[in-house]
Order: structure tokens, then C-alpha cells, then sequence
């Protein structure tokens, strides 16, 4: 192969060398990192790579994602660079790491580890992580590695997926994983962005930016390249640093250089021999690498030849040598050799190509030949070849859990259909577009999948495929925010419950629906009777899902314990079946049963294994949306805003169906007005608002989002619209069933009350409505259950807020404390210190507000901090924080501040606990702690130092 000719010094890249440097020791020291590169084309993300890892006493691997857009190749990057550690080591090295010897796995990349052996699609994915992981952990056990995977704007769903996997997943030190990306390139939805937001709030990922270069700069880089340093000035200011326009100018001669910057990219291009240009060119039509065996067949040279002929280019710096092949050095150069390129000699040479790569497979990575051949005869105009590949190449991705690519894919196979296409592929457009409209379920394309499906309906006769065809569209319907129940009565009717197997998923997803939509008594009984039939046909599947609802259903009615053990025994039977879907809905149950029962640490972990799972198979931007809104939430309860904001931004960024992004947009505009930012709360309910169509009737998903409208309403200042919406959610006949939404819309409702009647101090009639509303929601309240410690918590402050009796107020902080939710721990400090005020405990007044306003500071609750300020003026107590309250005081918390308080002043534990509305218990661990803390031994003694450093002044 081509040596690689000397480079001149790398320059005006201290700094970076410097922070990969740091970065590579702390990875062999003490743990993998992962740094992230990223700046406009040109600017010398590569060659930064290049020449670090060149210095490095590291194993150096490879892999670049390709621009292959539609067609893009999933994994490309990490089939090159696993490709090449399996041959440094060996394959009986790599067989005997690997369960099975990676015939599980990894075998369909690499094709000398043997056959693969069919999986179920979840296990399968979550298999080939795991082992591309163990090699490479395996590898850095012998020697550190340093992977370099360049052009992730480039990157297909699946690269991305799992390199936030490894990023997440490896823990043996010795691995350096750097990524480059073109940062010009993200575009408010490129996908990449919410993969770099995730990588970025993780401690072992670094950044690093490369800047422009100086004039300085360019004048060193041309003297050490023998050009004029006179220039110096010029190529910096037409460049603006960009050290690939550097370069470009710099190759160009004299001043009558073309300014375009394609003409800039192929003036090195121009100077090559006429053989090296066709070289060149054929190189350009490959979209990325080229192993060498594959441009010898293209263009019909024998490989001694074809490396006299590339050598022009590689001197010139045009390629680059890399593997076995060549790649060119920058990706405008090969696009702007693409583009030089006539129509007619683009189409023979992608004819070359797909020729090739038909007659010898191994000239294109394992599991990338039906895509490139795909993209090839599509490129060549050989329209039915084209659709022949597509097809092939959508079982592919399928089978590799790229869902995204699928569904590309297969639209690409619609495109070309002609009517004597289906016996190139056996089937006919109706099978195609049965697969396409199912792939955009699983891609989360739900409004381009209903109409797919709708097409496919049209040309489906027989009444078992039509039901099932009825069933996806449902799906897609519901996703897009409408209720979809007709679509799944008719495909109930058009099934006998003969069809044991078939009817019974029916079932199952119609229940699954109406448990959605709240209509608990008929989800039950199609549950049920589907869970019968699923056993009853031994289809694990349908099984699953039937218990998925009657776990949703268990929960909600307060049996948390039933509910887990149903999620249990559906993830189990979900993942026999290989129903990728209804495992990521049992962890969207599960995790909502440990939220309703004040689990909310436990539920952000089943949240966050199971998004997790559903990036692994390639739901992320689909059901996985769920999940990460209910993580978002359950961190929200946990008083971690700041991680829950990102949850939802990360999750919104995927692009989620309708219905999912509007139940991102409820829990981002629910956080946004706890915040204080009454605009970005009011924005993000309309946005939600338009997502969902008129008719929805879905309650689980709906009243949240009412409830933040009247919130909003509130907020802003119309209280007349508040009041309008409360009176048509409070008017609904289904609101008593379901206790879980209906209390936090009652407590809404007691804050519109509370300000109609500060309103109506002088309007008598005002007064009169607030009277009747606060009326109405105790007869609601009396009569709403709770199935959990939530809603009994819930329903505490409720009685505390309507009669405001002390005892009531400090139920209501008992509860929330046990809950250790703080932000409505705060809420009802605020009210429990306004009744204290009333019967004249000033102290203990105090003490709650201060508590209230330092939980309202770390939240960042500029609302509820501003309340407590005004409430401590009007009550003319002191709302200032101790110093011993300070990080830099004597580090008690605001509650030890408040026993100490009352140590200070000779009370014994229970009277502590008596004020405090704890147990004498909880009172006498506060103080064991107080005197740890101040490093006395008794309470006598803590008491002392209160009053000799006037604490309490």
C-alpha cells in the first residue's frame, strides 16, 4: 500500500494537544473518556486527530461515518474499526471473548467469526452492544486504545445509539474515545444534537473546540510548506482561518485564483495526471472509504498500477491512506469531485460500482452490501436493481434494530415500484407497504405511517392482514394524538375469536387503548379475556401486553404491588417474543406505579434502564418518548429540575410522535412555570395544545395538560380564563375515577379560589363565586379516594388548605416529608406558616418559611422563593438565612437549624417533636446529629454555644 507522506507541524493547536493529552492519561489512569470535537469544514478536526493519535503509545482504531444520507449504512464507523481489531488480534482471540463465538452478534458484521445464528430482534441488539463492548475492553486490557470515529453529523440512528452506549457502558481504563463532528452542519433537528446534549452531562466527556487560525498561524504554515509568506495576509482573510481554505489558496497559483469553493477544493485535483484525475474521480463516486480491491474492480486495473496512479494524490494530500483503502482528506474535496463530475460518467461509474459489489460481495463490509448497492443503482439510474437492494438492504437494518434507515429505505422501494417489480422481490406493493407502515410505527413516523397503512388497506382483501393492517393505523393514529378506537373495534370484528392468536392481540391492544383513554372497566374485561387466549395460543407477545394493562390498571387502583409483578412477568414474556415495544411499555408502567406510590428515586432508575433499553433497540424517538417524559417528571418530584429539563429536551429532540412530544411539552411547561417563566409555561401548553386533536379523550394525557393551562392562566393574570377552564375539567363525569389526575387539578383549584377571594375583598360578589367554587371542590375532595401516599398527601394539604386547622397543616408537611418531594413540601410550609402567623407562633412561622424559601432557592422556584418573602413582610418575621444555615457556617440544614432553635430554648425531644408536627424520634436523630455537627457531647452544651454565638438573635 501507499506510504503517507510527511506532514508539515501541526500548528496553532497547543491547547487541544494539550486537553487530548490530559484526557488520554486520565483514560489509562483512572477510567475511559470520551472527547468530542467539533467546529465548522475544514476547520482541522482530522488532522487534530491524526496527529495526537500518531504520538500515542496507544492502539489506534478507526472509523468514519459516510454521507450516504437516505442510504446512510448503519454501524459503518464501528464495523470498520471492530474489523480491524479482530484482525490485529485474531479471530480465535476475538471467538473465544464472545458468547457463542459472536455468531449471536457480531458475526453479522464480521463474517470470519462464522454464520450467525438467529436471535430475537431485542436480544440480538442488546447482544451486539455487549460484544462490541467486550472487545474493546478486552483490547485495552493488552494495550490502551484510542478510537477515533470521525463525521458524526454524518451518523445514522444506530452509530449513534450505540456510541452513546459505549460512552455510558465502558469502565476499564486504557480507552480514549474521541468523535469528531462538523458543528455547522447541526441544524436546530439534526439528530446529533440531543446525542451531544446527553454526552455532555456526563463527567467523562470532555470537549474540544478548535479555533481559526491567526495570521500569524497562516504565515508559519506557509513557510513550512516552502509558499510565500507574503501571501500570508490574503489566504488569511479570504479563509478566515479555515485551515482547509488554508491550504486550498495556498495550492492555488498566482492572484487569479477562482474565489468558489469548489473551484478552491479541486485546484489540487487539477494538477494530477489525466489517469490520476479518473483515479480521483472514480474514488469520489464511492461516498466515503474505498478499499483498494474495490477501486481496482471498478475501474479495471490491476492494484500495482492503480498505487502508481493514486500516488499523485496522495503526495497532494487529495487521499489519504486509511485500513486498506483511501478516504479523501476532507469530505468537501470528495463532494466537490463528486459534483465535477458529467451525469453520464456519474451513472457508469455507480454502475461500476453496484457491478462489482454484486459480484463480489466482500469487496463492501459485512451487512453494508444491499445498502451500498442500493445507493449505487439508484445513483446509476437502474431503477429495478435499485429496488431490489432497497428492499434487501430494509431486511438489513431491520434486523439491525435501524428502524429509521428501514423506513427509508422501504419509502425508497415505493419510489421506484414499477409493475413487474414484484417478482425481483417476491412480494407485491401490498406487502411493501404493509412493512413500510409498520417500520414507520417503530421510526416514529406516525403521520407519514397512516397513510401508508391507509394505501396498504386499499389494497388488502383478506380480513386477517386487514385487521392487523387496521391495528398498526390505530397505533399511528393514537401517536398523532387522536383516540384511534374505530380502527381497532373494526379489526376486533373482522377477526373471529377462532383465530385464537390473532384475535387475542387485537384484544390486547384495544385494551391497552381504552386503558389509555380511561375507560378502566372495559380495558379490564378485553384484558382479561385476551390474557386467556394468549395462554391459551402459547403467544407470549399477546400475553405480555394484556398484562402491561392490567398492570397500568393495578396501579391505578392502588395496588402497586400487583401492578410490578404483572410489569415483571410482561418484560419477561415481552422479551421471549421479542416485542421490543411492550417491553419499553412494561418499564412506562412500571415506572409509573413506583411514581404513584412516592417511589420516586426507584422510579427514575426503572425510567432510566428502560430508556436505555429503548435506544439499544431502536425506540428512543418512539414509545422510549414516554419514558423519558415520565423520567423527567419523577426527577421534577426529586428536586432535580435541572436534569429533568434535559430529559425532555434530549427527548424532544428525537422528534417524537404527536402525542408523546405533547406530553414532553406539558412536563417542560410545568417545570418552566415552577421556574417562574410564565411565558415559556404558556408557549409550551399551546404548542401541546395544537398536537392533539380536538376529539382526544385520552384523560392520562389531556388533564395534565389542562391543568398547566389553568396554572398558566393563573399566572398571567386571567383569572376569568382560569376560572372558565377549572369549571369544564371539574364539570367531567369521569374526573372522580381518577383520583391520581384529579388532585393536582383540585389544588389548582383551591389557588384560583385563594385568588378570587383576595380579588373579591371589596366585591361582594366575586367573594361569592370564590365561596362557591371552594364549596364545590370540598364536595369533590370529600368524595375523591386515594389509592397511595401521594394522593393521601395530596389530599392532606387539601383538608389543611380548606380548614387550616394546625393539626391538618402538620399532617400535610408529615406526609410530604415522608414523600421527601420537596417542591410541595415548600408549598406546604407556605401554608402551614400563614396559620401559624394567624394564631400568633411567630417562631415556628419563621422556622417554615425560612425552610420554604431556602427549598424554593435550590429549586429555583422564583415563585414560590417570592411568596415566602412577602408572606415573612406581612408577618414581620425574618426570612434572612442563619449563618449556620450558610455552606460555610457550621454545615447544619435548615431543619437542624430549627431544633436547635429549640434546644436553645430548653425543650425536651417530644415538645420539639410537638412544634416541629415529627416524632419524638425523628426529633431526637436531629439533635444526635446537631451535636456531631458542633462536636459536643450534650444538648446542654449545644445550647450554650447557640447562645454564646447569638445564633438566634
Amino acid at each position: 500500500m501507499i506510504s503517507q507522506p510527511a506532514q508539515p507541524p501541526l500548528l496553532a493547536r497547543a491547547a487541544e494537544l494539550s486537553a487530548l493529552t490530559d484526557a488520554y492519561g486520565h483514560a489509562v489512569a483512572a477510567g475511559p473518556v470520551t472527547v468530542l470535537i467539533g467546529g465548522e469544514a475544514g476547520i482541522g478536526k482530522s488532522r487534530l486527530v491524526s496527529e495526537f493519535t500518531a504520538g500515542l503509545p496507544a492502539r489506534t482504531l478507526l472509523g468514519g461515518c459516510l454521507a450516504l444520507g437516505a442510504d446512510a449504512l448503519p454501524y459503518a464507523p464501528f464495523v470498520a474499526l471492530l474489523r480491524n481489531l479482530v484482525r490485529e488480534f485474531g479471530v480465535e482471540w476475538a471467538a473465544g471473548l464472545l458468547p457463542g463465538g459472536g455468531r449471536r452478534g457480531l458475526a453479522h458484521w464480521l463474517p470470519e467469526l462464522g454464520e450467525p445464528t438467529a436471535v430475537p430482534d431485542s436480544y440480538g441488539r442488546a447482544r451486539l452492544f455487549e460484544e462490541v463492548l467486550t472487545l474493546i475492553e478486552a483490547a485495552a486490557g493488552e494495550q490502551p486504545l484510542a478510537i477515533a470515529v470521525e463525521d458524526l453529523h454524518w451518523a445514522d440512528a444506530s452509530s449513534r445509539e450505540l456510541l452513546l452506549f459505549l460512552v455510558r457502558n465502558l469502565s476499564r481504563p486504557g480507552v480514549l474515545l474521541l468523535g469528531t463532528y462538523r458543528s455547522t452542519d447541526l441544524d436546530e433537528g439534526h439528530p446529533l444534537r440531543s446525542l451531544l446534549t446527553s454526552l455532555s452531562r456526563l463527567d467523562r466527556v470532555r470537549r474540544v473546540d478548535p479555533k481559526p487560525l491567526q495570521r500569524s498561524d497562516v504565515a508559519e504554515w506557509l513557510t513550512a510548506r516552502r509558499r510565500d509568506p507574503a501571501r500570508a495576509d490574503e489566504i488569511h482573510r479570504r479563509s478566515q482561518g479555515n485551515p482547509l481554505f488554508v491550504e486550498a489558496l495556498a495550492e492555488s497559483e498566482g492572484p487569479a485564483t477562482p474565489t468558489p469553493l469548489r473551484d478552491l477544493l479541486l485546484s489540487g485535483l487539477r494538477e494530477l495526471p489525466d489517469q490520476g484525475r479518473r483515479m480521483v474521480r472514480a474514488a469520489s463516486a464511492a461516498d466515503g472509504a474505498v478499499g483498494h480491491p474495490l477501486l481496482a474492480t471498478v475501474t479495471g486495473l490491476d492494484e500495482l498500477l492503480l498505487e502508481d496512479l493514486l500516488r499523485p494524490a496522495v503526495e497532494r494530500r487529495l487521499l489519504v491512506p486509511v485500513g486498506d483503502g483511501y478516504t479523501f482528506r476532507h469530505a468537501l474535496i470528495r463532494a466537490a469531485v463528486y459534483e465535477d463530475l458529467l451525469p453520464g460518467e456519474r451513472a457508469r461509474l455507480h454502475a461500476r460500482y453496484a457491478r462489482a459489489l454484486a459480484a463480489d460481495p466482500a469487496l463492501a463490509p459485512a451487512g453494508q452490501v444491499s445498502a451500498a448497492l442500493a445507493a449505487h443503482w439508484h445513483a446509476a439510474g437502474d431503477h429495478p436493481q435499485a429496488l431490489e437492494a432497497a428492499w434487501r438492504a430494509a431486511a438489513v437494518a431491520r434486523d439491525g434494530h435501524a428502524y429509521a434507515e428501514q423506513f427509508r429505505l422501504l419509502e425508497r422501494v415505493l419510489e421506484l415500484w414499477a409493475p413487474d417489480a414484484a417478482p425481483g422481490i417476491g412480494v407485491g406493493r401490498d406487502a411493501v407497504l404493509r412493512a413500510a407502515a409498520r417500520a414507520a410505527l417503530d421510526a416514529g413516523e406516525a403521520e407519514r405511517g397512516i397513510v401508508l397503512a391507509t394505501a396498504a388497506l386499499a389494497e388488502t382483501r383478506e380480513p386477517e392482514r386487514a385487521a392487523l393492517l387496521l391495528e398498526v393505523r390505530s397505533l399511528l393514529e393514537h401517536r398523532s394524538g387522536r383516540d384511534g378506537l374505530d380502527d381497532l373495534r373494526e379489526a376486533v370484528r373482522l377477526v373471529p375469536a377462532a383465530a385464537t392468536a390473532v384475535h387475542g392481540r387485537l384484544l390486547a391492544t384495544l385494551a391497552s387503548r381504552l386503558c389509555v383513554l380511561s375507560r378502566d372497566r372495559e380495558a379490564l374485561d378485553h384484558a382479561e379475556v385476551a390474557l386467556q387466549l394468549g395462554r391459551a395460543a402459547d403467544d407470549p407477545g399477546v400475553q405480555a401486553l394484556a398484562l402491561a394493562t392490567l398492570a397500568a390498571l393495578a396501579s391505578r387502583a392502588g395496588d402497586p404491588a400487583s401492578a410490578r409483578a404483572h410489569c415483571e412477568e410482561a418484560t419477561r414474556l415481552a422479551t421471549e417474543a421479542g416485542d421490543d415495544d411492550t417491553v419499553v411499555l412494561a418499564a412506562v408502567v412500571d415506572s409509573l406505579a413506583l411514581k404513584a406510590a412516592g417511589a420516586y428515586a426507584e422510579a427514575t432508575t426503572v425510567a432510566r434502564n428502560g430508556l436505555d433499553s429503548a435506544r439499544r433497540v431502536g425506540l428512543a424517538g418512539s414509545r422510549g418518548a414516554v419514558l423519558a417524559a415520565v423520567l423527567a417528571d419523577s426527577l421534577f418530584c426529586l428536586g432535580r429540575w435541572r436534569e429533568a429539563r434535559e430529559t425532555v429536551q434530549d427527548a424532544l429532540a428525537q422528534d417524537p410522535p404527536a402525542l408523546y412530544q405533547a406530553v414532553l411539552l406539558t412536563n417542560l411547561g410545568a417545570l418552566s412555570l415552577a421556574e417562574g417563566d410564565t411565558a415559556a409555561a404558556a408557549k409550551a401548553a399551546a404548542d401541546a395544545d395544537r398536537l392533539i386533536a380536538p376529539d382526544y379523550t385520552g384523560l392520562e394525557f389531556l388533564l395534565p395538560l389542562r391543568d398547566l393551562q389553568c396554572q398558566t392562566a393563573l399566572a398571567n393574570g386571567d383569572h376569568e380564563e382560569a376560572g372558565r377552564l377549572l369549571g369544564r375539567l371539574l364539570a367531567d363525569p369521569e374526573l372522580g375515577h381518577q383520583p391520581t389526575l384529579a388532585w393536582p387539578l383540585i389544588h389548582t383549584g383551591l389557588r384560583i379560589a385563594e385568588v378570587q377571594r383576595a380579588r373579591g375583598a371589596g366585591d361582594k360578589q366575586l367573594r361569592s363565586v370564590a365561596e362557591e367554587l371552594l364549596t364545590r371542590l370540598g364536595e369533590i375532595g370529600d368524595r375523591l379516594g386515594t389509592t397511595g401516599p401521594v394522593q393521601e398527601a395530596q389530599r392532606a394539604s387539601f383538608r389543611a388548605c380548606i380548614g387550616g386547622d394546625r393539626a391538618d397543616h402538620g399532617t400535610a408537611l408529615a406526609a410530604w416529608r415522608a414523600l421527601g418531594h420537596p417542591y410541595p413540601l415548600a408549598e406546604a410550609l407556605l401554608k402551614a406558616a400563614e396559620a401559624e402567623l394567624r394564631s400568633g407562633a411567630r417562631p415556628v412561622a419563621e422556622a417554615y418559611l425560612r425552610e420554604a424559601g431556602a427549598t424554593a432557592s435550590v429549586l429555583g422556584a422564583t415563585p414560590l422563593r417570592r411568596e415566602a418573602e412577602l408572606l415573612a413582610a406581612r408577618g414581620r418575621v425574618s426570612l434572612d438565612t442563619p449563618e449556620l444555615d450558610r455552606p460555610d457556617g457550621l454545615g447544619l440544614t435548615p431543619r437542624e437549624t430549627e431544633v436547635l432553635r429549640l434546644v436553645a430554648e430548653g425543650h425536651s425531644n417530644r415538645r420539639i417533636a410537638e412544634d416541629l408536627f415529627i416524632s419524638a424520634k425523628t426529633a431526637g436523630v436531629h439533635v444526635s446529629n446537631i451535636l456531631a455537627k458542633l462536636a459536643v457531647t450534650s444538648r446542654t452544651e449545644a445550647a450554650a454555644l447557640a447562645h454564646r454565638l447569638r445564633l438566634f438573635e
